[in-house]
């Protein structure tokens, strides 16, 4: 696979004038103790509840986009081929030329020993939580959206 390269600013400023962005969010079960939220600092949704998530990067596979996830926001290693696709959301932005993502959100479970490195430059805080009554209500409408699919299920296990 060759190395993913991220567009200079001003070719990505053009890509999100006219194109869906593919990005990819992650509500990790961490063991028994809960599911992993965070604070982010950067838009879309800055200063909201989130989950970890970023756009593919072209070269890569949806198990690579996963584990950089991942490995970048919380220092994480996954197993990304133990993964429950829990949906699709089409996200629409006021700011970034109107930015529109479609995002796949994905549960992947971890055991709670793996120490979490939360990345500063993207997040300010990070939460677990436990139940739809948990979700804090400035949640980016995507990830409540995933987290509520995920509560919601009858089987959380993957």
């Amino acid at each position: 696979m060759p190395e993913p390269k991220f567009a200079p600013r001003e070719i990505f400023e053009q890509i999100l004038e006219w194109s869906v962005i593919p990005t990819f969010d992650l509500i990790i079960q961490y063991g028994d103790q809960g599911v992993i939220i965070v604070k982010r600092t950067i838009p879309p949704y800055k200063n909201q509840w989130a989950l970890t998530g970023l756009r593919m990067l072209k070269g890569e596979s949806i198990e690579d986009t996963l584990q950089r996830i991942a490995k970048k926001e919380l220092g994480l290693d996954i197993d990304s081929k133990n993964k429950r696709i829990l949906g699709q959301y089409v996200g629409r932005f006021k700011t970034e030329h109107q930015r529109q993502d479609i995002s796949t959100g994905y549960l992947i479970q971890i055991p709670s020993t793996q120490p979490i490195i939360l990345n500063p430059a993207h997040f300010s805080a990070i939460r677990i939580i436990n139940s739809k009554e948990e979700i804090p209500s400035r949640t980016g409408a995507m990830y409540k959206f995933f987290l509520e699919q995920y509560f919601n299920s009858a089987n959380k296990n993957i």
